[in-house]
This record gives C-alpha cells, structure tokens and sequence, in this order.
C-alpha cells in the first residue's frame, strides 16, 4: 500500500497551493481530483492579493497570458457612480488557467504526486483515526492509499467533510442565485475597472480578465433564477443591458461558451481538522460569491494550514489554525451575509442620495464618514450601502 505525508482530495486553488507549501518542507504528497486538468470550475475568479501567487512562485506564468492589471474599482446605482482607485491591483484568471498552473507548480516537485480523474470512495481509518482513502480511477481500478494526514480540499460539498462527519455552524442557507458568463468585444473604461452594477435589488459585475474578454456575472433575486436558465443566454443579456451604459458597450460583444449559473452558494464554516484530517477552501467554509473573496480565502487558509502542519505540536498548531481561520473570516462572512440580506430596491430618497454623493465630491466627503447614520435614518435599520459601497468608500480613505 502506498505512503505519503499528506494526501490532498481537490488539486484546484486551495490544494495545489497547499501541495506547493508542503513539498517545499520536505513532505511527500499525493493530489486526487476526480477532475482532468486543464479544466474550469464555478468561480469567482477575482483575485485581489496577488501576493499568494508571488510566493508560491507561479505569479509571472498566471499573468503571461496577458491578464490586465485592475486598480480601479466603481459602483454603479442607477445612472450614477464613485469609482476609486484600489490600494493593490487585482487579477481576473480565469479557473482553467490559474488551476493548472498551480498543480503544474505543484508536480514539478518530485515528491509530489498527481492522480487526475481518480474518484474518492471512502477513507481509511484506524479506531478514530483517519490512515488513508480508498479510490476508483477512471478504469473502475480500485485501491487504498494511506497518509499521515488526509486533507479535504475537494470543495463546498467536500465528500471529505461528510466522511468525518465535520461540525458545520454559522449555517445559511444559499441566498442568491449567481450567473455568469464569458464575454469578448464589450466596450472597456479608459483603465481596467472592476464594475459593480446595485440595480432593483440585484448585483451585477464586470471583471475586466485579458484583453478583449470580461467575465460579466449578475446575482439575482432567488425567484428569477428557474425562467432565467429557460433561456440563459438571452435572459441573462437582457438583464445585463439594464445596466448603467452596458446597452451601448454590449453591442456586438459575443458569449464565449455558455451562461453558468447556480441557485446559490451554501454559506458556513466546518470544523476544521480532526484526527488524521483538516479541511481547507470551501471544503472549511463556503459563503455568498457576491463579496469576491472566496480564492483569496482559499489561499489564506492554505498557507496557515501549511504552518500548522510543519510543527512539531501538531494538536496545538491546528487548534491555533481553526481559530486563525474563524478570526480572519467571520468579518468578511458576516459582511457578506448581512451585504445579501439587505438587498433590496432603492428608495427614491437613497438613489437621490447617492446621486447627490457621486456628482458632488463635497457632499461625498461630508457624508461618507456618516454613511451609515445617513441610511439608518432613512430606512430603519443597517443598510444596502454597508456591502460595495461601503468598500468603495474605504478605498478613498474613509473607514
């Protein structure tokens, strides 16, 4: 039976990068994804910290394919805008080719193993401990693999996690309906921007990724979702052209592919580590992509495991790594949550508010600081504005 250190279940974002981490301590380690590489996954795809890339050694070869470098951010409510510049750039990769490189990374070390296509159909215990897990390959072949540690990275419906029965709390349940698609030929701002579209209680997004392609994506209200996906394509552009200019900058664009959409994301956090396994990336703790942070999360989360696991107290450093991970999450799970709950249609006063802000700076700098009494007096409770604006104003200066 083989042996390795580590055996990762997931080779996209949070494991290969974890796999990365591992070999350049010295472990051996095996990736099993019941996927084949190069190939796309349900995403996000914004980037923010580009610094994970710079470390794990892969940033130069992520951005060679020409990805613009976005260090602007606007919001958009009705037809008037703020826009900022942001305190870092931000890449747009897409899956396919972010995924790859990574595990490409990953296999070049030599006490990394990589097994695409491969299925995980159990785990291997001893008593309480997990020793290992059991796999079929793409030729029915079946075999058992042990490892000092198994670690689920295999996603927000980790077969890891529901193997070891892993704790879930902060629970919700999806929210919001996402779509989006691949688009070439619309029409850019002079600077590569990312665009955020707050419309009759929807969120529409513009990432700029290379030249000439932009990843448009619309969150959508949950009871849209089933006669949109009727017609994806021409639903979807529909919508979209609503949208602030879009219907002039869409003309003659073209879907590449096909619109991908999903009823909603899980939100919640999974006990993190146990014996003989921990869990990283959505397979720890999933949320709404309207915040854009779920690869950056998936990063943090495997570089504190990475140092969890090269300690000599193994028990005391994964406790430290679950409360690290809660600590450094929850405000950004919390805003999230709250940022979709809120969603809703604008008020005459708020849109004549907000216009007032973006085409007055003065007024945007008396009133941003008291934002949220602004709004609290308006509607009656915290607002709308807490979520994208909120972040547009803090990259003014404003906290």
């Amino acid at each position: 039976m083989k042996q390795h250190d580590v055996i990762i279940v997931g080779a996209r974002v949070a494991g290969s990068s974890l796999a990365i981490l591992l070999a350049k301590q010295g472990k051996s380690v095996l990736l099993v994804d019941k996927a084949s590489f190069p190939s796309d996954t349900l995403s996000t795809h914004h980037m923010s910290h580009t610094e994970y890339l710079k470390e794990l050694g892969v940033l130069e070869e992520v951005e060679k394919t020409g990805l613009r470098k976005i260090e602007r951010m606007r919001t958009y409510i009705g037809s008037a805008f703020v826009e900022g510049p942001r305190a870092s750039y931000t890449i747009i990769p897409r899956r396919d080719h972010l995924d790859y490189v990574l595990l490409k990374k990953a296999e070049s070390f030599t006490d990394v193993e990589v097994m695409e296509r491969t299925t995980v159909t159990n785990l291997v215990w001893e008593g309480e401990q997990v020793r290992g897990i059991e796999v079929v390959d793409q030729a029915g072949r079946t075999e058992q693999i042990e490892a000092t540690w198994v670690v689920g990275a295999d996603g927000k419906h980790s077969q890891v996690a529901r193997f070891v029965e892993a704790a879930e709390y902060e629970t919700h349940e999806p929210l919001r309906p996402v779509l989006y698609g691949y688009f070439k030929g619309i029409e850019p701002l002079s600077k590569p921007t990312t665009e955020i579209f707050l419309q009759e209680g929807r969120i529409g997004f513009l990432f700029p990724m290379e030249e000439g392609r932009d990843c448009l994506g619309i969150e959508i209200h949950p009871d849209e979702f089933k006669d949109m996906m009727k017609q994806s394509k021409e639903s979807f552009e529909a919508m979209y052209r609503e949208h602030y200019d879009m219907d002039r900058r869409m003309e003659g664009a073209e879907l590449e592919g096909k619109i991908i959409g999903t009823k909603g994301m899980p939100n919640h956090f999974r006990q993190a580590y146990g014996k003989g396994w921990a869990l990283i990336g959505d397979a720890g703790h999933s949320k709404d992509p309207s915040t854009g942070l779920g690869i950056n999360d998936a990063f943090m989360q495997s570089f504190l495991l990475a140092e969890a696991l090269n300690s000599e107290d193994e028990e005391t450093a994964l406790q430290a790594y679950q409360q690290k991970r809660d600590e450094q999450l929850m405000p950004g799970f919390q805003l999230t949550i709250d940022y979709i709950k809120s969603l809703r249609k604008w008020t005459t006063n708020e849109v004549a508010l907000f216009q007032s802000m973006a085409a007055n700076p003065m007024v945007w700098n008396k009133i941003v600081p008291r934002l949220a009494d602004h709004l609290k007096a308006e509607t009656g409770d915290m607002p709308l504005l807490h979520g994208s604006v909120l972040m547009e104003a803090q990259s003014f200066g404003y906290e």
